[in-house]
């Protein structure tokens, strides 16, 4: 066989390989519903609120975006956050984040709403239900900062378990598997090589 014709080959099984490795892209893994300024908003600077959220396959957590309402001309600069298996765990991972707020609306009470983000997180998880906690949230002029209450999907708790709350607006950020490709696909690849490699032999016999 010609060199140009087994490198063609090649690069086509090595394609073929890394099409049927789980493929990661970031994305967002939950979402808990849109900011909704009308209801209400909780304090997470001086107490903790834990929320749930579950992710249909195994992901690498990455980051957090939320909805905060802050005083008129106060910015947000820190939060303690964790991530666990029950309400306000911090089994699976914990620490303090910076974080990078873009001015939303104007909300009740002339509050004024960011969309905040914290990042530079990597928690690999499975599938299923975990629940993510902010406390100590903190500001530039040392106000409180309160957390958008959208009554989304989730289940929420504030300061204690069992004193269960309107849910959280936010998203969990991260890199999701694809699902591992079916028997079928493999035989239809190793059938498309086979195939080319004869076409090829039969190019170079002639």
């Amino acid at each position: 066989m010609k060199r140009s014709s087994f490198l063609s080959v090649f690069i086509l099984g090595f394609a073929g390989a890394l099409a049927a490795v789980p493929a990661m892209a970031a994305t967002v893994l939950y979402s808990n519903g849109p900011t909704n300024d009308s209801i209400d908003a909780i304090n997470f600077t001086n107490f903790p609120v834990t929320d749930s959220f579950v992710l249909s396959r195994s992901s690498t957590v990455t980051g957090v975006s939320f909805d905060a309402w802050l005083y008129p001309g106060d910015t947000m600069s820190q939060v303690d956050w964790s991530i666990g298996t029950s309400a306000f765990d911090s089994s699976l991972g914990s620490g303090t984040a910076a974080t990078t707020g873009v001015f939303k609306e104007t909300g009740l009470f002339t509050y004024e709403i960011y969309t905040e983000s914290i990042s530079g997180l990597d928690l690999p998880l499975g599938a299923g239900t975990y629940w993510l906690t902010f406390r100590n949230a903190t500001t530039t002029n040392g106000d409180a900062a309160f957390w958008d209450e959208n009554n989304g999907p989730s289940t929420a708790f504030f300061q204690i378990p069992g004193l269960a709350i309107t849910s959280e607006t936010f998203q969990i950020l991260g890199e999701s598997e694809s699902p591992i490709p079916e028997p079928s696909s493999f035989l239809l690849l190793g059938s498309g090589l086979v195939g080319l490699a004869g076409l090829i032999k039969r190019k170079l016999a002639a």
